[in-house]
């Protein structure tokens, strides 16, 4: 064997079968959860392509929130591939051909949701796509790679969209918490339901985005989207005027980590710690684990958020008013 055959085979696509998965036997995906990854003939790398790292290339490419979810699929797959030799950094991506792939997809099937599961063949493809773009393999190995049907079947866990009364409970968890993160998550969840936020948006909202005279906010100047504009209601404006007076006026991010003993952190909030902030105060509230896009979805009567200020402003429902949380508490024990 050459020097060169044995570098490009120390890291070696799984010989053996995949773990077993715990599946009904008999079925298709079980039949396939054991599909053996075989070593494949490894093509021979242009020595501009040696060094290139596509999943690297891939991730570089895709905003923070999605970076973060794209490198945990890539992991998980090189894993699988490989059986725990490799990362997604050191799997010879290029070397994967049909038939690992769509072992790779039935796994995929047969342990996650469906839209997981095309959230990970969409990871899988994108990095397939670099390597094929830097030379690593052929358009006829990539196409043929990359041929995979989506997965399909309903979601296991399909929560119901939040109303009324949950969003209500949601704003008094907050309100229960008598320090900065409470006065904090009351606003910021204001602004994921009234504004239809997403946690990219809010990261990258400064207090120079908020007027706090007109209770006037300008969302997306920083994150490269279209600029909107929206009037906070009066619920709004008591959340915005509650953290604000606690945050301080120096000039910043409008949101700021708040440490274990409840000091303000002067740097912005990560997506993740929304994330987190969302399912700890749906946690105290007595509701499923609830997520900042679960706020953005909320099927509710929202007539504050569709209103516009006069001079074409959105204008922002914070929380449902007390009125309409006991109308719809009437009318659901009538």
């Amino acid at each position: 064997m050459s020097t060169e055959t044995e570098r490009r085979t120390d890291r070696p696509i799984a010989t053996d079968t995949f773990p077993t998965v715990d599946t009904p036997a008999g079925t298709e995906a079980a039949a396939a959860a054991a599909w053996p990854i075989e070593n494949v003939g490894v093509d021979r790398l242009p020595e501009s392509a040696e060094d290139f790292d596509p999943a690297a290339a891939y991730l570089s490419q895709l905003g923070e929130g999605s970076r973060r979810t794209m490198r945990e699929a890539l992991a998980r797959l090189a894993g699988w591939a490989s059986q725990g030799r490799c990362d997604a950094h050191d799997l010879p991506w290029h070397n994967l051909r049909n038939e690992h792939t769509a072992a790779l997809r039935t796994r995929l099937i047969s342990s996650l949701a469906p839209a997981t599961a095309n959230k990970y063949l969409a990871a899988l493809r994108g990095v397939l796509k670099q390597s094929w773009r830097q030379g690593q393999m052929s358009a006829e190995a990539y196409q043929r790679a990359i041929d995979l049907p989506p997965a399909r079947g309903a979601s296991p866990r399909k929560l119901p969209r939040l109303g009324l009364l949950e969003l209500r409970q949601l704003a008094q968890a907050c309100r229960g918490d008598k320090g900065p993160a409470g006065a904090r998550d009351e606003a910021l969840l204001a602004l994921l339901y009234g504004a239809s936020l997403r946690r990219s948006e809010a990261v990258t909202l400064e207090l120079l985005d908020y007027d706090l005279a007109a209770g006037r906010l300008r969302v997306g100047t920083h994150s490269g989207r279209k600029e909107r504009v929206f009037i906070a209601n009066d619920d709004a404006r008591s959340a915005l005027e509650r953290w604000i007076a606690i945050r301080g006026g120096e000039p910043g991010p409008l949101f700021n980590p708040v440490n274990k003993g409840g000091r303000i952190e002067r740097r912005k909030l990560s997506e993740q710690a929304i994330y987190i902030a969302c399912q700890k105060r749906a946690s105290e509230a007595g509701l499923p684990p609830t997520s900042p896009e679960d706020l953005r979805r909320a099927n509710t009567t929202r007539h504050d958020q569709t209103e516009r200020s006069g001079n074409g402003a959105v204008v922002i429902a914070a929380s449902p008013s007390a009125s309409a949380a006991r109308a719809l508490n009437q009318a659901s024990t009538a």
